[in-house]
Parts: C-alpha cells; structure tokens; sequence
C-alpha cells in the first residue's frame, strides 16, 4: 500500500503580516492572559506553542520572521493587562540574531516585518531616551551618568545591529534615527551650555573656557566612546554646534573689557592680559584638540583674529612687569658666585635672575603659538625691544651700584662690567629663538619679515652701544684704580739705560736694554693677564684700551726730549710688544707709537723718508696743467764696480706760466742731481748741466745724459734724481722748478724698449715742503744733530733765496715795468 499526499496549501489565500502579526499578538495576549505570574515572560504554553508554530509552519513563515513578529509585540505591549517581564525582549532578541543568517530575503513577509520593526524600535527609542531630555552630556562631567542610557539601550543596540538592515539600503534604518535622536540630545546640551556662556560676566567666561578644556582632556574619553557606538563624533559634534555662540560670546565679550580697561592703571591693565592671554592659550589647546577630529571650517580656527586688538596690551605687560622683575634684582651688595653660574670669571649674583626673566617672556610668547602675522609681527618686535630695555635698565642699575664709593669697589666694577656684558650676549646669541623668528618665517610675508629683521638688529645695535659705552665707563674707572702700576711700568720704560746701571756695585754687571725692555714686559705681562682672567673677552678687549691710553698718557708725561734714535726705539720696541699682547689691532691709530717709530729714525732714514714721501706726493697728486719735461729714461746694470748706469734724453719743455713776464730775458736750461746729498755728496757725484736756449719759452735740449750710481744706493727708497729749471740770470741763476723721479722707479733697458717716456711734472719753486713730518723732525734735531742741522739750513736758504727774490719783483714792478717800456 503507497501513501500519497497531496499539498493543496496553494489553494488558501496566503497569510498578511497583518494578519500574522494580529494572530501573533493574539496568542500572547491569550497566553499572558492565563498566566499566574505578576510578569509576562514571553513563553507560550504547550498547546498555544504547537498551535502557532503549526500555523506559522503550514504559512511557511521564516523563523526570523517568527521572532521580528513577536519582538514588534513585545515593543508595544500594553503593560496594563499585565507587565512584560524583561527578560521577554532578552530572549526574543538571542532567538532572532541566532536565526538570522537562515532568513529568506526575498520572503514577502519579510520587507513588511522589518518596516514594522523599524517604526516599533523608533518609537521605543522616543520614549527611552525621553527621560534624559535634560541630561547634560556636555560638557562632560562624570561616565557614571552614561551606565543607566547605556543599559536601556542595550535591546535596541541589538536591533540596529542586525545584519538585515545591511541588505535592504532602502528601507529605514533604526540605527540612523538612534544617532539623530542622540545627535539631538547632545545638541539640545550643547545649546543649553551655550546659553550659560552667553549670561557670564567676563572672567566667570574665562574660567569656564579653562575648565570646559579640562573637562573635555579629562573626562571625554567615555562619553566618545559612547557616541562613537552609534556613528557620532562626540567631540566634533558637541563643538560644531557650540563654535557659532562660543565665537559670538567671547568676541562680544573682549570688545566690552577692551572699552572698559582703564589703561592709567597698572593693576588693571596686568589683570587684563593675565586673562587674556589665558584665554588665548585654553582656546589655542581646544583648537588643537579640536583640530584632531578633522573638523569641516569653524570660527574657532580663527580665534586668534578675535584677539587682533588685544596682542598690543600682552607687550606693554610684558614691558611693565619684566621692568618691575628686573629692577628688584639682587645688588652688587651680595658677591657674585661665579661658581654657580658655571663661569670662572667673576658675575652679579642677580644676572641669573635677569636671564631668567628674558626666558619667561619667550616662554610666554612660546605659549601663545601665534599663526596670525598681525600677532607675530607686533610680538617679535616688542620681545626683542622689551628685552633691550630691560638691558638697559639692568644696565644701569648695575652701573649706578658700581659707581658708588665702596671698599671693594673693584670687585664691583669687574662684576658690573661681566654682568652687562653677559646679559647682552645672551640676548644677541638667542633673540631669533626667544622672538620665534621660526613662525615669522613660516607665517608671515617676506616685506614683514624683513622689516621686523632690520628693526631687531637695529634695536640690539644700538643697545650695544649704549651697553659699551657703559661698560667703558666702568672699565676706565677700573683702569684708574691700576694707575699705581701702569705708572711704574711707564716710568721704568722711560728710565734712560744708563740710570739704570748708576746703582750697581762693583761686582755687578750693567744690565742691557733688551734685559731691561724684558723685566717691563714681564711686569706688564703680569698685568694684562690678571684682567683677562677677571673679564670676559670683548670687556677685556675694551679694556685693553683703556690700559693702552692710561700707559701713554703716563709715557708723554715721562718721556724724555731731544734723547737719541736708540732711546726712541727701545720705548718703541717694547711699547709695540705691549700694544700687541693688550691685541690692539689698530696700532697705526696710536699717535704715541707712531711718534715713537718716527723719532727711532736715523737722521739718514728720515732724509731719506722725506724724499721718498715728496716723490710719492708727486706721484699722487695730479697737477693738472702744470708744465712738465719730456725726457726719455732707462738704465742698465754694469759688469764692474757693482754700478747701475742712468741713461736720459731731455728732450723738450712745456710752457711755465708762473714765470715773471716783467723779466728782460728767459734763458733756460736743466740740471740733473742726485738727492739726497748724505748719499750723492756733491764732490763726488756729478751735476750735469744742459746749455741754455736763450729767448725761448719752449726749450727743446734734445742732449742725453750718463749718470753713474752704486748698486746699493740706486734700489734705496728714497734715492731720487731731480731735474730742475733754472732761468740764467745775471747775478744768481733762479730755480723756475723742480721734478723728481725715484731711482727704483726708472725702467731697465731692453732690447725692445731701449728707453722710456716719462713726462717729470715741475713744481713750482715756492712749492711749500714745510708741513712734511720728516721734515719737522729733522728741524726738531737739527739742534743736536751735524747732519739734520746741514740739511734743514740748506733748505731754509734756498726758500729765503726764493722768497727775497719775489719780493723784489713785488716791490719793484712799476719800476721794472717802465725800465721794460722804455
């Protein structure tokens, strides 16, 4: 026997989910109904049990469709019958995400059942979240308040989790209206929180900023954690919605302070920036916390313009109280510890507090980490101006202290000097650090920055000098407490040698000058390097100066006059060695040594000086129009006697204006010297002589010339040979002018170029020489020297032969003139 079945179900109008749905509540409602316990738990009874699920089965209802049915009863249930146990909700939830995965999707009760489940979740969430209306999730204060909403929706987490949703993108979604409702919970206390801000006075508004900050680095871990869950930023959120009002708050709140601030009064002024530059600071870190999230544009990545009108007052703050701070320093009254300050030289033991202070306003500013160029240029500028006033009011504090009379007042100069001079080191080595030039480079435009460069360099330029002239001043005063000793070495440097040896007795030696120009040395030696050791290096250099002045004001005093080149140069010697261990570079500046260098002279130098110093003022100086001689000129070396041989052609004369037309007759003619005489005595060095061109004011000679001189006389400096005019007169022959040419200067022959051009300028004969240094010198030795006083009397004789001879003309030209006119 076969048994046969015939499935007729197609034949029964399928089941709705209304109709399902109605059924499903039906028999739970029936089963809560007969049920004993004060709550339902959900279970249907045996009979009801097998009467739905036979139902379900004969419809072919999935069991996920089953289990979306009884969750959407449960939702709605009417706890007035009889209250749901909670567990109901629990285990129907277990049931459904367990079946999930076997679902049909293309089951038409299924689209239908998860719209219903939507509404039901969405009405559920209203009314979960509808007791924490006025909960404030913002700012946040403790994650304990986050237990109780986090409990309620957990049922409703499970539903908006389900991976259903992922597979119907157009039906609506519980978990999307879960965020928005939540979304609007934190908005509503982001607004009430907004609105506490906007009724706070000022500071309450600063410190409310403060502790928002806090409470946001402290406290919101949590709370993101929370809103993360359900795809909501919580940071981002929270401050979208509070950027607006927090912007209007504190600008509007800025510009009231800003016209209300008495600026006469110090205390308000300092109360003022204190808090704004607090503010400044808790918005820039709630900028950076911000600036994390990723946030679309707000008003708070440009908090810093709402400041645009304040950054001004944080530097006259700055100003004042660092002024105050530097001030109150300790005194040259407590000794410095130079020790504690890691240095060997001697330092004020308040200069670690001054340099304390210029950090605290590079902190300060380092704080802010300006953007904005307005408030990077007009910062940088005033750090580094305020720092060079605090400077010079350290500066001269120390300098006041250092000058009043006191036992150890040495002690206090050297300290006063180290500690103005390290404070300005400090600020010149570390003002692009302290001013953060760094940002100006990064933020600001290249016509700015330059500008807040030049202003900075000038503003430390100048507080350098004002520091040096200062520290000068403390250092000559120094200088004159050494005047004991720079005296005794002056005095021994100015001893003749001879005074030396006076005292000895008759088993001593005489002591030499190199040995005595030693002892000196020693003795200064010992000197310059206590100071060194006392000062810091440019202090010592300045000092060196003064030392250098006080030791040749104390030579003048006790140099002796009219002495011999050797006592000259002993002091010279020993005063250069001086001057270069004191690393005096300019010493070609120092008049005493020069002085000395030129009285170390011997009478033939300096004669020879002079005439190389006329030939080289000749060769300098342009004379313009002035009449010259052509001559051709070379010279070539002997074979025998060691003697170079002088070759020159005179060729032709240019007219002299200076000559006196009143004169009868103009017969000129040319002779050739050497000079100087010491070198070219007359008796044994020739003077040749061309004939004279009578009546002829362009004379041309065309004669050559052989002049014989020694090898080690013609390479000398100041070996030259004068060509000089003369006009043949009747009683004395008059010199018209005179031209020199250095004998080192004059070409050697060639093959080539046998001979060379050169056009010899004529001085006129009244051509002063008076003002010559050399000259002066040998005038001022001429008393007790053969040689010099031969040179200046023959010189002095031909000026008065020169001069007599012009004055006769002058006094006598009516008289010639008529004798000409005849």
């Amino acid at each position: 026997m076969t048994l046969k079945r015939n499935d007729r179900r197609n034949m029964i109008e399928p089941l709705g989910f209304d109709e399902f749905l109605e059924m499903t509540t039906c028999f739970h409602e029936w089963q809560a109904g007969i049920c004993e316990a004060t709550e339902y738990d959900g279970n249907l009874g045996d009979p009801t049990f097998s009467m739905f699920y036979s139902i379900a089965f004969f419809f072919e209802v999935p069991s996920f469709v089953l289990k979306v049915t009884e969750m959407t009863c449960f939702l709605v249930w009417d706890d007035e019958m009889k209250k749901l146990d909670e567990k109901a909700l629990a285990d129907v939830s277990l049931k459904m995400t367990a079946c999930e995965s076997e679902v049909d999707l293309q089951h038409p009760l299924l689209n239908p059942a998860l719209i219903y489940l939507n509404d039901c979740t969405c009405n559920t969430i209203r009314c979960i979240l509808q007791p924490y209306s006025t909960e404030p999730f913002f700012p946040p204060v403790s994650p304990s308040r986050l237990k109780s909403i986090n409990i309620s929706l957990k049922l409703i987490a499970d539903i908006c989790v389900l991976d259903v949703w992922d597979e119907f993108e157009n039906l609506l979604n519980p978990s999307n209206f879960l965020s928005s409702e939540l979304k609007k919970l934190l908005e509503s206390s982001v607004g009430r929180y907004a609105e506490t801000l906007r009724k706070m006075e000022f500071h309450e508004l600063c410190r409310q900023i403060q502790t928002l900050w806090m409470t946001l680095s402290n406290e919101s871990q949590p709370y993101y954690i929370f809103f993360h869950q359900f795809d909501i930023n919580y940071i981002g959120a929270a401050m979208i919605k509070l950027d607006e009002e927090l912007a209007v708050t504190i600008r509007s709140s800025l510009q009231l302070q800003l016209s209300q601030i008495n600026l006469r009064n110090p205390t308000d002024l300092e109360n003022f920036t204190k808090t704004t530059m607090r503010l400044f600071v808790t918005l820039r870190n709630l900028l950076n916390m911000v600036e994390t999230f990723h946030l679309p544009e707000c008003q708070l990545f440009h908090f810093e313009e709402w400041f645009q009108d304040i950054s001004v007052f944080w530097t006259y703050s700055w100003r004042e109280v660092t002024q105050q701070m530097v001030e109150r320093t300790i005194t040259l009254d407590e000794d410095g510890d130079s020790v504690k300050y890691g240095a060997r030289r001697p330092l004020p033991a308040g200069l670690y507090s001054f340099l304390c202070i210029q950090k605290g306003i590079s902190d300060d500013m380092s704080r802010l980490e300006f953007t904005l160029p307005h408030h990077l240029v007009i910062c940088s500028a005033s750090v580094v101006n305020i720092m060079c006033q605090n400077i010079h009011t350290y500066a001269r504090k120390l300098f006041s202290e250092a000058m009043r009379p006191h036992i150890e007042k040495s002690s206090r100069l050297v300290r006063a000097t180290n500690g103005i001079e390290q404070a300005m080191c400090f600020v010149e080595e570390g003002y692009r650090r302290f001013a953060q030039f760094q940002r100006l480079e990064e933020f600001v435009d290249a016509e700015d920055l330059s500008a807040v460069r030049t202003t900075s360099t000038r503003l430390l330029k100048s507080t350098r000098e004002t520091c040096e002239s200062q520290i000068s001043i403390l250092l000559s005063h120094f200088v004159t407490l050494k005047i004991d000793i720079v005296t005794r070495i002056a005095k021994n440097l100015c001893a003749d040698g001879k005074e030396s040896n006076k005292g000895l007795k008759s088993y001593m030696r005489e002591v030499t000058s190199s040995e005595r120009i030693e002892s000196i040395l020693e003795c200064c030696y010992g000197l310059v390097d206590d100071v060194r050791c006392l000062l810091l290096p440019n202090c010592f250099k300045l000092s060196t100066q003064h030392f250098a002045a006080s030791l040749e004001t104390q030579i003048r005093k006790n140099i002796r006059q009219r002495q011999p080149a050797e006592y000259y140069s002993n002091i010279y010697i020993a005063l250069k060695y001086i001057y270069e261990f004191l690393e005096i570079d300019d010493r070609k500046d120092i008049e005493l040594l020069s002085d000395l260098h030129l009285n170390s002279f011997s009478t033939k130098d300096l004669i020879l000086s002079y005439y190389d110093s006329l030939c080289e003022k000749i060769d300098r100086t342009r004379f313009g129009n002035a009449p010259h001689v052509d001559v051709h000129i070379s010279y070539v070396k002997m074979e025998e006697d060691d003697m170079i041989s002088i070759q020159i052609k005179l060729v032709k004369m240019s007219p002299i204006e200076w000559i006196d037309v009143l004169s009868d007759r103009v017969d000129y003619f040319v002779r050739l010297e050497l000079f100087p005489k010491i070198l070219f005595p007359s008796n044994k060095f020739d003077s040749p002589t061309t004939n004279p061109m009578p009546q002829s004011t362009r004379p041309q000679w065309k004669q050559l010339f052989e002049i014989h001189v020694p090898l080690e006389c013609f390479f000398l400096r100041g070996a030259c040979l004068a060509i000089s005019v003369f006009d043949h007169e009747r009683f004395i022959d008059r010199l018209v002018g005179r031209g020199f040419i250095s004998l080192h200067s004059v070409p050697q022959a060639s093959e080539e170029k046998p001979t060379q051009r050169l056009q010899v300028p004529l001085l006129p004969n009244d051509y002063s020489d008076q003002n010559n240094v050399f000259y002066q010198l040998l005038k001022n030795r001429a008393g007790r020297d053969a040689v010099a006083k031969e040179f200046i009397e023959t010189r002095t004789r031909r000026h008065q032969r020169i001069r007599a001879l012009q004055h006769y003309i002058r006094r006598n030209r009516n008289r010639v003139g008529h004798m000409l006119l005849g």
